[in-house]
């Protein structure tokens, strides 16, 4: 009697403990080629169209919000009222596009080309010396704040970290490496520790303390955009990649909080530059920039909240947002794009600058590089997005994934490490 009670205590724990291990997350998950490619096109085409709706109103709008919200392409002969960029390229845009007949280079998606190239020439296990090299043979104009600094101490001799370190950079606290890493959480596709990891490996070349942070939550996103479509889940998920100490952490628990309370999305960017643009803490006041990691980092947090996974809504504010607009749009569209795919983009975004078609593919599936030295100018984009699919297959076996054929098609089982 007592042995047959013991067997059947034993086998209700054995179904607890089978049920409660079937609620937790599977640890491997699988996608198709297809869906995978369509959201690698997803995060270079969305970064593209970030940027160039955000372009014209670079550094235009501080102390508020643009006067407008930007749901499509502006240029210079617009509303005369309106603050647009009118003096150089970012305010032609459209022009020098449609001219070119696709889409042309700028730091949101160039130093990510040099990126590319680097993995391919040194493999995922680059080291800063080897990265050192390719900054200094392909990065030599058009760079500016953190990356610009960086670039300069590569010439005296400094690698990375040693290039973004508080202690020789001193623009380490900017925008800078949030807009130029997203490619490692394509390079490593839904394995978000591996991801933020190199994409930290990543900012340490031209920043430091919590100015790579904002870096960090984007790779997190990135990479768990994959398999998630809820922003407010891929949010939380920042939190426990970001030191408790972080202003950006601090941050990130306010927006979220604000997003709870205000409908209005301009209601917490208020709240954000008030406490951020010039962000005190007890004895440390943050340097004050307009293309701070921690300010713009947050508005484009703000704008993938209130945005909820819509493309256009939350490209148009992160761009209406203002301060360094056109990079928090990239980065903001970049993850929509790769949340749903490339085909999920407006193709009136994509297919024409003035909302009529022009072009069977987005941006002609043309991507003009006249911005890094001694690399191809003339590109499909369809031809890079293969070419870091091919890098996201070397990624997903080192991380215990596999590549399996299913009925004639390829498929990814890939190791999520939760």
């Amino acid at each position: 009697m007592m042995q047959a009670g013991f067997l059947k205590s034993f086998c209700w724990i054995i179904i607890f403990l089978l049920t409660e291990l079937s609620a937790f997350p599977q640890k491997e998950k699988m996608i198709s080629r297809e869906v995978l490619l369509d959201k690698i096109e997803g995060y270079w085409i969305g970064q593209c169209v970030g940027n160039f709706m955000g372009f014209p109103f670079e550094g235009t709008s501080l102390e508020e919000p643009l006067d407008i919200f930007v749901d499509r392409y502006y240029q210079f002969d617009d509303d005369q009222s309106l603050m647009i960029n009118r003096k150089d390229l970012r305010g032609y845009c459209p022009v020098v596009i449609n001219w070119l007949e696709g889409a042309f280079s700028d730091d949101d998606t160039d130093i990510e080309f040099v990126t590319l190239h680097a993995l391919e020439k040194y493999g995922l296990d680059i080291t800063y010396p080897e990265i050192t090299e390719m900054w200094k043979s392909h990065i030599n104009r058009k760079i500016w704040c953190a990356n610009r600094t960086a670039r300069n101490l590569m010439d005296t001799g400094l690698i990375p970290p040693a290039t973004g370190s508080k202690l020789n950079n001193e623009n380490w606290y900017q925008i800078d490496p949030q807009l130029v890493n997203e490619i490692w959480s394509m390079v490593y596709p839904g394995m978000i520790r591996k991801s933020s990891s190199m994409a930290e490996w990543g900012a340490r070349i031209t920043s430091d303390d919590w100015g790579i942070h904002p870096t960090l939550a984007y790779a997190v996103m990135y990479s768990a955009a994959i398999f998630e479509s809820d922003v407010n889940k891929l949010v939380n998920m920042v939190l426990p990649f970001i030191p408790d100490t972080s202003p950006f952490k601090e941050g990130l628990t306010d927006v979220i909080a604000w997003h709870k309370q205000y409908p209005d999305w301009k209601q917490t960017r208020k709240l954000i530059f008030d406490k951020y643009y010039r962000y005190r803490k007890g004895q440390y006041q943050a340097p004050v920039s307009d293309v701070s990691a921690l300010s713009n980092g947050l508005f484009g947090i703000m704008a993938i909240l209130y945005g909820g996974g819509d493309f256009v809504k939350t490209t148009g504010i992160a761009v209406s947002a203002g301060l360094d607009c056109d990079n928090q749009a990239a980065t903001c569209a970049g993850l929509i794009g790769v949340m749903h795919g490339a085909s999920a983009i407006p193709e009136r975004l994509t297919l024409g600058m003035s909302g009529t078609q022009v072009w069977d593919k987005a941006f002609n599936d043309t991507y003009i590089n006249f911005t890094r030295d001694g690399l191809p100018s003339y590109n499909r984009i369809s031809e890079i997005s293969e070419r870091i699919l091919k890098l996201a297959e070397a990624g997903i076996l080192s991380q215990g994934g596999k590549i399996l054929i299913r009925e004639g098609r390829i498929n990814y089982l890939i190791n999520t490490e939760q």
